[in-house]
């Protein structure tokens, strides 16, 4: 058996297409025109139909009509997780720092997943006795000196909540 922990690999659900957004889905920038619609449309359809791509083909034919409609466009460029603003803020900032489409990813995630001994560590539980003998009675009133024997009686039963009665012993 390995000593390296190897890393989980979770097939999560992906978010609707509604909170991708068309412009996600077709891979466009905010500006696009309508020939790039179209031509991004017709490479992701036919991705779609050789199961080269992991969206249905009416999620493909959403983003269209959505990105074709100016008045739905405009309320998918607001909600969309597309980060990059209307007036493509993002991509000219990309543009001016040389960080263009192809060049190599200069990071790398830092994001180190704890062992399972590390994330679930319990720690030292203590010692019953003692929490028992640090335990003080609290001053009841004086016209109530059934409450006092009630209490004394949790304080002397065992710390198992499933032990625990709600009416003394007699």
């Amino acid at each position: 058996m390995s000593t390296e922990h190897e890393p989980v690999v979770l097939d999560l659900a992906p978010p609707p297409r509604e909170q991708v957004g068309p412009f996600l889905l077709l891979g466009l920038e905010k500006d696009a025109g309508p020939d790039e619609v179209e031509a991004n449309w017709a490479k992701r359809l036919i991705w779609a139909r050789k199961k080269q791509f992991r969206l249905a083909l009416e999620d493909v034919n959403w983003a269209r009509e959505i990105i074709n409609q100016p008045e739905h466009r405009v309320r998918a460029d607001a909600v969309s997780l597309n980060a990059d603003t209307v007036d493509g803020m993002l991509r000219r900032l990309r543009k001016r720092f040389g960080a263009e489409e192809n060049c190599p990813i200069g990071w790398h995630a830092v994001d180190v997943e704890k062992t399972h001994d590390e994330a679930f560590s319990v720690g030292t539980l203590p010692d019953p006795a003692e929490i028992r003998a640090n335990l003080t009675m609290p001053r009841l009133p004086d016209g109530l000196p059934a409450a006092s024997r009630l209490l004394e009686s949790y304080v002397d039963a065992p710390l198992d909540p499933w032990a625990l009665r709600l009416t003394p012993d007699s």
